[in-house]
């Protein structure tokens, strides 16, 4: 049986919104395919190996969190880009994917090194984009729904987005696409859970997954995930 193995970085302090919920589902639906999945949840006292991993997942956390995640995620710059180049692949949420860009910028105008794995920069706001979105996925006929609470947002974005933006809102306010995809990194604000609410996203990525590994897909999504993400989203669009 095929091995495959998740890192779950920062899993006690980037864990705001049911995060390690989502790494759940992920790796649930990779064993309905038969694969025998590994997950390991690692944080600032253990020594991450990043040549272990086929999988990295990192969510959202608090101001204070963010900001010890960062000083420790910083020794792993080159680990992290080697990954990215490797094409192993990472699931970023909520205001983690303000740890991968150039720089960080605070209210109080300091300028804060992040990983540099791309060019874009993150800048915290004086206000708070909360609520839910409505986006859509080039690869998929169904929109991603999930929800927003975050005070940052991006600027001088270069890299392929990952969503665009239906209802709701995207790298800024007004911005009509959201998110980073290239390679195999998978970026964005959208909380949810991402994977547990939007079953089509999450069997697209397990396709991607299997067919890395040149494995068959099995169909695995199940009717009460089907209704639960219609009903949702109908109740959502008619909230509009």
């Amino acid at each position: 049986m095929e091995t495959i193995k998740i890192a779950h970085l920062y899993y006690d302090l980037m864990n705001l919104y049911g995060e390690h919920g989502n790494v759940l589902c992920l790796a649930h639906h990779l064993e309905e395919n038969k694969l025998r999945v590994i997950m390991h949840s690692l944080s600032i006292d253990d020594e991450i190996d990043f040549s272990k991993y086929d999988i990295f997942y990192i969510g959202s956390g608090s101001k204070a969190a963010f900001s010890l995640v960062l000083k420790n995620f910083l020794k792993y710059k080159k680990d992290v880009k080697k990954a990215f180049h490797d094409q192993k692949f990472f699931f970023v949420t909520g205001n983690a994917v303000d740890l991968f860009g150039k720089t960080f910028h605070t209210l109080e105008e300091e300028e804060f090194e992040t990983l540099g794995l791309f060019d874009y920069e993150s800048f915290e706001t004086d206000f708070r984009i909360v609520g839910e979105q409505v986006y859509t996925f080039p690869s998929l006929k169904e929109e991603l729904i999930g929800f927003e609470n975050r005070s940052s947002v991006l600027k001088y974005v270069k890299e392929p987005h990952l969503f665009d933006v239906k209802s709701g809102t995207g790298y800024v306010p007004k911005a009509i696409v959201e998110g980073i995809h290239k390679k195999n990194f998978y970026g964005t604000y959208l909380l949810g859970p991402l994977f547990i609410r939007n079953p089509y996203f999450t069997e697209y990525i397990v396709k991607e997954i299997l067919e890395q590994k040149k494995l068959s897909y099995q169909p695995f999504l199940e009717k009460n995930e089907i209704k639960a993400y219609h009903e949702y989203k109908k109740n959502l669009l008619e909230e509009e």
